[in-house]
């Protein structure tokens, strides 16, 4: 299917709340043939769980037909892209939601790409609190670590967060994402990272010298 033709955001949103398993079981195979699997969770993953929160937010539909909506893309995705445990010889990644952060869909999504991609993820999954997360760190020594937020109101926490992780273990660079990430730029340069999709981050990850992976 060329990509001009592949099923918009809007329509897979339309059918999710419906329970249109085939649908949009169908638009997920067509996206990942598309592009792969980084192309599935940044064009149609990410503002398919866009418009439909956002519909939440209109009052448009009630928060389980937002949460049967979201178990629904969840599942059909993780059907098309690989468990967590796909290489576990591969460089070591931490990724966990902010403080509080109840939406984990995007971050195990791009768990998952990161897995497909030879990493070895530590998924912590969601509502991470800042001193735990500090100390699985310290122990883990990752190549890097990703914070995920969605929620505006979980910025605040995300930042001290990620300022935490920044004193403790300065050597371990640090990625901030998710749909509200963007509030996140650090008064630090480079303390962290904010990425706006799972591309920029493949690309960051794939960039090494000397068996060192580049971020800024």
């Amino acid at each position: 299917m060329s990509l001009t033709r592949l099923p918009s955001p809007e329509v897979v949103a339309d059918a999710l709340l419906v329970g249109n398993t085939g649908t949009v079981l169908e638009a997920v195979h067509d996206y990942m043939d598309g592009g792969g699997a980084a192309f599935l969770v940044d064009a149609l993953a990410r503002p398919v769980m866009q418009a439909v929160g956002d519909r939440w937010c209109n009052g448009a539909i009630t928060v389980a037909e937002e949460h049967a909506a979201s178990e629904l893309l969840r599942e059909l995705l993780t059907q098309s892209l690989p468990g967590l445990g796909w290489h576990q010889g591969g460089p070591r990644a931490v990724i966990a939601c902010a403080p509080g952060e109840r939406h984990l869909l995007g971050a195990r999504l791009v768990a998952q790409v990161l897995a497909l991609d030879g990493w070895h993820v530590r998924f912590l999954g969601a509502d991470t609190p800042a001193k735990d997360l500090a100390v699985f760190v310290a122990r883990e020594q990752p190549a890097f670590v990703g914070l995920s937020v969605a929620m505006p109101e979980r910025l605040d926490d995300a930042r001290l967060t990620l300022e935490l992780l920044h004193r403790t273990t300065p050597n371990i660079p640090l990625v901030a994402g998710g749909r509200v990430a963007a509030s996140l730029l650090p008064e630090e340069q480079g303390a962290w990272s904010v990425l706006n999709s799972s591309e920029e981050l493949l690309d960051l990850t794939r960039a090494t010298s000397g068996g060192h992976f580049l971020f800024p």
